[in-house]
């Protein structure tokens, strides 16, 4: 019930951001690592480097303030000695931006809002044998946090930087009490369709 919900969403997304006032294609890199603590755990993860790739849309407030969202596969994740594990995402941004006008062409942002994402697969990779987290219920599968950035925008080219800032507890293993939560920084290029910009 709760997958054909998440899918059912995931469509009335797509709708909304390919009739959007502007939409685009999106695509860049993540540095992505956790945070893990309490539980009497004192682990001091190493990050990894993972990518970013979907829609996005832009519908405009006011002149200046403009509502962005979109709908991102995004791999993050965490090493830590000889273990590494990796979750493949979709990323839902909400973002509030506001515009700077460098010229007629061009513009610089600056945004920030919550984001939500549902893990669609997970590995935890250890001495070279590989466990599935979500389906040995070692993690939940959704995340949501802040989300920060700023960017340019020339043309209908759209290049930016974002920081999330996860909030939710991702640790499902009643065997320990320690809190894990994502941190990602992220590098994008975007193109957008329709863009007067």
């Amino acid at each position: 019930m709760k997958t054909k919900l998440f899918y059912a969403i995931v469509l009335m997304m797509v709708a909304q951001i390919v009739n959007g006032q502007t939409f685009g294609i999106k695509g860049g890199i993540n540095f992505a690592n956790v945070t893990i603590s309490g539980g009497g755990v004192s682990v001091s993860p190493t990050g990894i480097t993972g990518f970013n790739l979907g829609l996005v849309g832009d519908f405009k407030l006011q002149e200046k303030l403009h509502f962005n969202t979109g709908l991102l596969y995004s791999l993050k994740g965490f090493k830590s000695g000889s273990t590494t594990d990796k979750i493949n995402y979709l990323d839902i941004p909400l973002n509030i931006a506001y515009n700077f006008e460098i010229s007629k062409t061009s513009n610089f942002f600056v945004e920030a809002g919550p984001y939500f994402a549902y893990g669609l697969s997970g590995t935890d990779k250890t001495d070279g044998e590989s466990t599935d987290i979500f389906s040995e219920g070692y993690a939940k599968r959704l995340d949501y946090g802040l989300g920060f950035g700023a960017g340019v925008q020339f043309g209908s080219i759209v290049a930016g930087i974002n920081y999330e800032l996860g909030l939710a507890n991702l640790n499902n293993d009643s065997t320990t009490d320690a809190k894990i939560k994502t941190k990602t920084f992220q590098i994008s290029l975007a193109y957008m369709f329709g863009s007067k910009k």
